[in-house]
């Protein structure tokens, strides 16, 4: 699985492929995406792996780093077409690593 084409499926219709929350399904939602390209300069510089990898695979409400809760939440989402977990991982992993790539400096 490689990142960009995942992300690209699944993130960018409502991130927008740069990540900056303008996909062309955000201006259909009652909140604008977050802009995930600023998650380390939120976060005092620092990418919160861990926050961003729990808040796609659970939804976990306590990532406000990411936005509001009403994101589809991909870890079932994945695992309803693999039946392997560490593809599960390996598909969220790339995914985080992803956005990790396109933070601002």
């Amino acid at each position: 699985t490689c990142a960009l084409p995942i992300f690209e499926f699944y993130c960018a219709p409502c991130h927008g492929i740069d990540g900056r929350g303008r996909g062309p399904v955000a201006v259909a939602l009652k909140d604008l995406p977050s802009d995930l390209t600023k998650l380390s300069t939120r976060n005092g510089g620092t990418f919160p792996k861990a926050r961003v990898e729990a808040f796609v695979t659970s939804g976990r409400t306590d990532a406000r780093a990411h936005g509001t809760s009403d994101m589809p939440i991909w870890g079932p989402t994945f695992r309803s077409l693999e039946p392997s977990d560490a593809l599960v991982r390996t598909r969220i992993a790339n995914v985080v690593e992803y956005i990790e790539t396109i933070q601002v400096k």
